[in-house]
């Protein structure tokens, strides 16, 4: 039977943090796992291994089951925070199919129409072009 702890995993530019809380939402244990910075193979571009997140999200989490009093079964949701507009391409099997463009990257395509309609709209209200 699930517990009354919440864990809250944010997967960062330069870390990733593993955090449970009470229901009142005080801070119970945390867990912090350094990440390399993204790579570049032309100037312009960002990109990080796919696995690079998720092998430090398994680190983050097996750390914190090992302290005391935090135990997976006393885990009743889970939420998750990550970088803004980092994509990671993946297959039918959920498995990446290249290396994640980080949201720094500053690749651009030439030639390619605005999106329109009501999606431009949107795009346009928040700021994105």
């Amino acid at each position: 039977m699930p517990g009354d702890f919440i864990l809250a995993i944010d997967n960062g530019t330069q870390s990733v943090r593993a955090l449970v809380f009470d229901p009142l939402g005080k801070l119970i244990a945390r867990q912090r796992v350094q990440i390399k910075p993204y790579y570049s193979t032309s100037p312009g571009l960002a990109e990080q291994d796919p696995e690079v997140f998720w092998q430090s999200v398994c680190q983050a989490c097996q750390a914190l089951w090992t302290k005391d009093g935090i135990r997976k079964d006393s885990i009743a949701g889970v939420s998750v925070t990550t970088q803004r507009s980092t994509v990671i391409n993946v297959d039918r099997q959920g498995q990446p199919l290249r290396p994640a463009i980080v949201w720094l990257d500053q690749r651009r395509t030439e030639g390619v129409k605005p999106v329109g309609g009501l999606w431009g709209l949107a795009f346009l209200l928040s700021g994105m072009t």
